[in-house]
């Protein structure tokens, strides 16, 4: 089965009618976009297994009141920390060492909204 000669030309002659039709012209290309923080980003807490100290570290695009309430494993308030925030990076430093040896939670609050948490075992 081979294309005949006639046929061959009417489908090249169509080719050049569609590229006639058609503007090759493209639109220019969208600009990049940048999302925008409105809150904050916690990332960890390090170390999980704490002996005395312990740090989170923090993405925040606003400045704010960041309040973190450690709860014992019953749920009872065992400590809360409260820091002012900056724009951008940051590892803030949490002294754990006047807690007793058990399982903690450590919840994050930022402007009253809840933000995360962490669960970790205190030596």
């Amino acid at each position: 089965n081979t294309i005949k000669p006639p046929f061959f030309r009417f489908l090249k002659n169509q080719a050049a009618d569609f590229a006639a039709a058609v503007s090759l012209d493209c639109p220019p290309a969208p600009k990049p976009f940048t999302v925008k923080c409105i809150q904050m980003h916690i990332e960890s807490l390090q170390p999980m297994l704490v002996e005395d100290s312990s740090h989170l570290t923090v993405l925040d695009c606003t400045t704010g009141r960041l309040v973190l309430k450690v709860l014992d494993i019953q749920g009872r308030v065992a400590k809360t920390v409260v820091t002012s925030m900056e724009e951008g990076n940051q590892r803030i430093a949490l002294n754990m060492s006047d807690l007793r040896s058990g399982v903690y939670v450590l919840n994050a609050f930022f402007r009253d909204s809840f933000i995360k948490s962490f669960r970790f075992t205190k030596q």
